[in-house]
């Protein structure tokens, strides 16, 4: 293993040493970068001492090799200063960073190191597309464009306008207008609720979609959002609308990604998603007109979307 990595490393122009204690360091200096690579039985109690010397080098991270798999007491057992840490699982393949993190560049350089390829951790195309999420950002978008719309028409909070542009009216669905089902997704019902559903939005939207990706975040969000609407329509005579269920969707999702990422669930992120959808089902319960039964559609069809997506379209667990 030790020795496919160095030579990899010197044939992408890496300068390689190995210490006495196996320990292998590789620095680029054009990269300012410093990797380290070694078994966990030989996990140095300091690498201070090791890096010392390279004062050039900004940032460092650690590739730890573990044979035996990875026990989650030893995720937060080490801790360096400016060191990130990389429990690499040689019986499953399984990468666990700590402290928790999502970046891509050191899972990118092990698939070069096992393909044969030049090893790089310049960003690549893909890493640069899900830093901007578009497709968010056309979300909100579309909702604010549609408020102004009402609010032009004659109030977000007109019956007749909200039926205009599209809520969820059981009877018209039943009468053919199954778009119903789509259009409320994008329907607001006064400026409050247009405020909390947005800030929702730009707070969980640009999460889901770099871990899932445009084009199945973009699934994501408008199957959960149909799922909710068919669910208020199924179980609610009520008029409805708004984004909430295809936000509780990317909740679901979201949920499965961390569930299926043991290092983000221990993080904490799978307890705090926990406790938002808790908190949010709590205070919908307890107030009146608030359309839990979307919430709970949507919050199903975001689930089943991300093991669907983790099944059919190979998302990496």
């Amino acid at each position: 293993m030790l020795e496919q990595i160095t030579s990899n490393l010197r044939q992408s122009g890496w300068s390689v040493r190995i210490f006495e204690d196996n320990w292998v360091c590789a620095t680029h200096d054009s990269l300012q970068r410093g990797l380290l690579f070694g078994y966990l039985s030989e996990l140095p109690a300091d690498f201070r001492p090791k890096v010392s010397e390279f004062a050039g080098m900004s940032k460092w991270d650690a590739i730890v090799f573990c044979p035996s798999g990875v026990d989650s007491s030893e995720l937060k057992k080490h801790r360096f200063p400016d060191i990130q840490l990389w429990y690499w699982d040689l019986k499953l393949g399984n990468l666990f960073p700590y402290p928790p993190s999502q970046k891509q560049e050191i899972p990118r350089l092990l698939r070069q190191i096992a393909s044969g390829s030049p090893i790089s951790l310049e960003p690549g195309p893909q890493d640069r597309n899900h830093s901007t999420p578009y497709v968010t950002f056309t979300f909100l978008g579309i909702n604010l464009i549609v408020f102004l719309l009402m609010t032009l028409a004659g109030g977000s909070t007109n019956q007749l306008v909200l039926i205009t542009f599209g809520a969820k009216v059981n009877s018209l669905i039943q009468a053919g207008q199954v778009w119903r089902l789509l259009t409320s997704m994008f329907i607001h019902i006064g400026v409050m609720h247009l405020a909390f559903n947005l800030y929702s939005l730009w707070a969980l939207g640009p999460l889901t979609e770099e871990s899932y990706g445009h084009w199945k975040y973009f699934a994501i969000y408008i199957l959960s959002g149909l799922g909710g609407s068919l669910a208020s329509y199924i179980f609610s005579p009520a008029l409805s609308a708004g984004a909430s269920g295809a936000i509780f969707g990317l909740l679901g999702a979201q949920l499965v990604y961390s569930y299926q990422r043991p290092y983000l669930w221990k993080s904490g992120l799978g307890l705090n998603l926990v406790i938002v959808i808790l908190v949010n089902f709590g205070f919908g319960i307890s107030q009146p007109g608030i359309d839990n039964f979307a919430h709970l559609g949507g919050l199903l069809s975001g689930v089943a979307m991300g093991f669907l997506l983790s099944q059919l379209l190979n998302v990496k667990t």
